[in-house]
């Protein structure tokens, strides 16, 4: 949370007097109790990243913010939570050893073994660099780690030790995948470059060139004659292994746009291509027509399928974006069979009203969140205040009440945005300030309002949303608050100076 709330929360209590009782009749945090302080509840799972099925099908892994939830495959809407694998730290990737007793989780600086039915961790090491994606082989006698610029490390399992190291400038954010066979391993450089290495010693057996943007996933066919390869480029390609021949490239139409594709899978029978978009789509391919053929997704405006996988048996899809996070398909037909709650984009900014009643809570994805103090409800079922979700807030930083509570501003980085506490209906928008808006605060007397942007500060007269005043710095502002008596305003800037304005 930015430290500008601090401000707000320091200027209402002032205002106000600290009650007696709090919210639903909790005691005041004071010097004398806060070393009793415990975590109350933890809102939301999550945003959701990487997916895997367990290889007999029945539980789903999901790499969250929060460690890796465990779901039934048949209970993935499930309102009480799943197992959790708490990592305390971002899950970056995960992968199941081919018995599916064990799952290899990816943290950058970190990579744990977990004993998947009893949920403890049984090792773990440390790669020579921060990595990413992990693969098993598929005798699950080696693991693949992305370490980005320092390469693809071939780790021997039972050895303990680094068996081979594929050098050169792996792309740090794409997958790696082990051919069927187990021979081959297929990653991608930064020069946009699909590459195939022999495990055996580590030499490149073929080179996959064509794509204009970054290869972000691959997948063989069940034979390993063939791997299809998606990009950011909006294309998927098929490619022959032996000779790292192009075989077809598959677009988008005018009739049906693709965005750029980040993830790819293939049925377990080789019959079925599907890849996940930008858009929020999920696309079978006709290989045959070169073209989209069965679509289906959230759809646009709900976050992009960064992850997806067959079901052992191939009958379902399990997708994952950030938002609304897991969702599970049919895979013939592209029907939503369930969808998991409680995941939600990255959480931005957040803020109390100054009554305590509630949180309301801003999203990457613009939505906005009011959350009710007393009945204290997991964030699992609470909707979005539906107004705002075509307010174009995007990659919210900055979210508050007055000290009053008549307005809720918010931030898109660039325009303070008033909305009505209670309906979420916008009232104005601030916009005279220009250049990014890094942070702002309402006055004691929730008059004014106060904002610190690239450019300067600007000072607001909420009432007629007219800019009352403007002061120029010299280098990007980081804060600005009001003094509680309301005569000075004080900014800090990357200049290195704190600079104070009041009345002459």
């Amino acid at each position: 949370m930015r430290k500008l709330w601090i401000g707000v929360m320091l200027v209402a209590l002032l205002a106000a007097g600290l009650p007696g009782y709090a919210q639903g009749g909790r005691q005041p945090i004071t010097g004398d109790n806060a070393t009793q302080l415990v975590e109350l509840i933890r809102l939301g799972r999550g945003s959701s990243d990487r997916v895997a099925f367990a290889p007999d099908g029945g539980t789903i892994a999901v790499a969250s913010t929060v460690g890796v939830w465990l779901y039934p495959a048949a209970g993935v809407s499930t309102a009480t939570e799943p197992p959790l694998l708490e990592t305390a730290k971002p899950v970056k990737g995960l992968a199941y050893s081919p018995d599916g007793r064990t799952l290899a989780v990816s943290f950058g600086d970190e990579v744990q073994f977990w004993d998947v039915a009893a949920m403890q961790m049984t090792g773990s090491m440390r790669p020579a660099r921060s990595s990413q994606a992990v693969a098993y082989s598929p005798d699950g006698s080696l693991l693949a780690i992305n370490m980005g610029s320092g390469g693809i490390s071939l780790w021997d399992l039972a050895a303990g030790a680094e068996r081979l190291l594929i050098t050169g400038s792996i792309q740090s954010d794409a997958a790696v995948v082990f051919s069927p066979d187990g021979s081959l391993l297929a990653g991608s450089t930064t020069d946009y470059k699909g590459h195939l290495w022999r495990v055996a010693d580590g030499s490149e057996a073929a080179l996959l060139e064509g794509h204009s943007r970054y290869l972000y996933d691959f997948v063989f066919s069940p034979d390993s004659s063939v791997i299809a390869t998606a990009s950011y480029d909006n294309t998927v390609r098929m490619w022959d292994v032996a000779s790292g021949t192009e075989l077809a490239s598959l677009a988008g139409t005018d009739a049906q746009r693709v965005d750029g594709a980040y993830a790819i899978a293939v049925s377990p029978d080789g019959m079925m291509l599907v890849s996940g978009h930008a858009n929020g789509l999920v696309v079978v391919w006709d290989v045959n027509a070169m073209a989209p053929g069965r679509v289906f997704g959230p759809g646009s405006g709900t976050g992009n399928i960064v992850d997806l996988a067959f079901s052992p048996d191939g009958a379902q899809i399990v997708t994952v974006s950030s938002a609304p996070g897991v969702m599970l398909w049919d895979a013939a037909s592209g029907a939503e069979i369930a969808r998991a709650v409680g995941h939600t984009p990255y959480v931005s900014a957040a803020a109390f009203s100054p009554d305590s009643a509630v949180l309301a809570i801003s999203d990457w994805d613009g939505n906005i969140w009011p959350w009710s103090t007393a009945g204290m409800q997991e964030l699992n079922f609470t909707t979005p205040a539906p107004e705002l979700v075509s307010t174009g807030l995007r990659n919210d930083q900055m979210l508050g009440y007055s000290p009053d509570g008549s307005v809720l501003a918010a931030s898109n980085g660039f325009d303070v945005i008033l909305l009505d506490p209670v309906t979420g209906a916008e009232r104005s928008r601030l916009t005279a300030c220009s250049g990014t808006s890094e942070s702002f605060v309402f006055s004691p007397d929730s008059t004014l309002l106060a904002e610190a942007s690239s450019s300067g500060v600007c000072v607001y007269n909420l009432a007629t949303g007219q800019q009352m005043a403007f002061f120029p710095a010299g280098d990007w502002l980081n804060t600005v608050d009001w003094s509680p008596d309301q005569t000075l305003i004080a900014t800090t800037g990357k200049d290195h100076t704190v600079r104070v304005y009041g009345l002459p």
